[in-house]
């Protein structure tokens, strides 16, 4: 290249440059997405004095992030500056992001308007090498109501995925909680990892899941020379391509419960005392329990107002899991009553949408008569109501003082009943645990097709090194047509 051209390039650069100067440009960073993607939109102005736009939303849509950088420039007027600034949001329809007005060294500038369409991606299907797929239990709910909600990963037995990422997903007007326990399995030429929630309905209306979006990472390795295969600089050199892979939608329907009732399922209610009879001054332990299936959860505080006593409530505790699929669990209030005379505790009062009779549903305790010593038998006391309670203050419950001999022979007691229950615990677990090796040996003992072991194996694959290293070379005996030996004494010394 001559000086002559040289010269005349940076000319050409000199004098584009000096163009630009006055005019400001915006730039996207795509003008298609998928709905639920995020993106940005850059104005940049060639001048060291620029008054951008203050946005707080495009079209609605929330701006989330903004940033801001400069370039300097040596041109033949000396040397100009290059300012951006970037605005980030989430739009879920297609919009057109308008012209704005910028001020530059003093006048105003307009941008040109620009369109970003948003699409609805496409969903993997049958014969891909990644599918996602999303599955409830049931599409029809009434409030209150919970039902699972599945998302299945499957992998192409012959593809590999070394990283996965995924977002909970977001359900207007429901509340959502992880199942902790994964579920992985082979179906067909997948090998599928399952991922549940438990969701519950808050509101009647006909709801959409969106599509979920699953990112697959796959490493790409780039050894540059023999030396950089050393351990060490291999994780350098590693890097993670990744893809994105799309589930289908769903459409939930939910009803609302008769009466305005909150509560959906089937529940047990009691009450009860730590003594029927106790001095005057000195306080009754009262505790309110109910046990059952569905949105315990929802469960409002009791409120106690007896005339002629002093309430202590605590603030209740409830403890909820899934069991076979079914959400249950207790709720436990305890309350502290303080009287000078003799009282009755009314009835406490439940109310609930029975999912077994489809109907509405009242269960109560029973009354309890408090004998107080030294008092009489109280007159026209309020009755207990079910209600949230506006103190949100938790005040500790009174117990009455036992003598230090019970407590001695109570710990005593507790200590003996602790360590036959804890050794006859220990001998079910041992001989549970063997049955269950025994019976895995003996499953692979009988098992001579290379598929059948495989499935057998799969649900331990991040319990042993040895057993992923075993389903790898099974892997590729059934689907790459090797012929490596399986040394099945290694699987019987990992399950013994």
């Amino acid at each position: 290249m001559t000086i002559q051209n040289l010269g005349k390039i940076i000319f050409l650069t000199i004098f584009s440059i000096n163009v630009f100067a006055s005019n400001v440009n915006i730039k996207v960073s795509a003008p298609v997405i998928y709905k639920g993607d995020t993106v940005s939109f850059t104005i940049t102005a060639n001048s060291s004095d620029v008054v951008f736009p203050n946005l707080s939303n495009i079209k609605g849509f929330r701006i989330f992030g903004t940033s801001s950088s400069s370039a300097t420039y040596i041109t033949n007027n000396g040397i100009e500056k290059q300012i951006s600034k970037t605005y980030t949001f989430k739009p879920t329809k297609t919009i057109t992001i308008p012209s704005f007005d910028i001020e530059v060294d003093g006048k105003i500038l307009k941008t040109t308007s620009t369109k970003i369409s948003v699409i609805k991606p496409s969903q993997s299907k049958n014969g891909d090498e990644f599918i996602v797929e999303l599955k409830v239990d049931k599409n029809n709910l009434k409030v209150g109501e919970s039902t699972i909600l599945r998302i299945l990963i499957k992998r192409r037995l012959d593809s590999k995925a070394n990283k996965l990422s995924m977002d909970d997903p977001k359900i207007t007007n429901f509340w959502i909680k992880k199942i902790e326990s994964e579920n992985n399995y082979s179906q067909g030429d997948y090998i599928v990892q399952e991922v549940d929630y438990l969701i519950f309905a808050q509101k009647a209306g006909n709801f959409n899941v969106d599509s979920m979006e699953v990112n697959i990472g796959k490493t790409n390795s780039r050894n540059i020379n023999a030396f950089m295969n050393n351990p060490f600089f291999s994780s350098v050199n590693t890097g993670i391509n990744w893809s994105k892979v799309y589930s289908n939608s769903l459409d939930i329907k939910v009803e609302n419960l008769p009466n305005n009732i909150e509560l959906y399922g089937n529940f047990n209610i009691s009450a009860s005392v730590d003594n029927t009879t106790v001095k005057q001054n000195k306080p009754i332990n009262l505790t309110i329990h109910i046990d059952g299936a569905g949105n315990i959860d929802d469960i409002k505080q009791f409120n106690v107002d007896l005339d002629n006593a002093v309430i202590y409530a605590n603030k209740p505790k409830v403890n909820s899991q899934l069991i076979n699929n079914i959400y249950s669990g207790d709720f436990e209030q305890k309350i502290a009553i303080i009287a000078n005379s003799d009282l009755t505790i009314p009835p406490f009062e439940l109310t609930f949408f029975d999912n077994k009779t489809q109907q509405i549903k009242t269960i109560k305790t029973k009354p309890i008569d408090i004998k107080v010593i030294g008092g009489t038998l109280a007159q026209n006391q309020k009755p207990i109501v079910q209600k949230s309670k506006t103190n949100k203050e938790n005040i500790k419950v009174v117990y009455e003082k036992q003598s230090d001999n019970l407590q001695y022979l109570y710990l005593l007691i507790g200590l003996i009943i602790g360590s036959i229950f804890t050794y006859l615990l220990l001998n079910v677990k041992t001989k549970i645990s063997t049955k269950k090796e025994n019976d895995i040996i003996k499953l692979i003992k009988n098992t001579k097709d290379d598929k059948k072991l495989f499935d057998i194996l799969l649900p331990y694959t991040n319990e042993h090194q040895d057993i992923s290293d075993i389903l790898r070379l099974l892997e590729e005996n059934i689907y790459k047509k090797t012929n490596h030996k399986i040394n099945k004494q290694k699987l019987y010394d990992i399950f013994l």
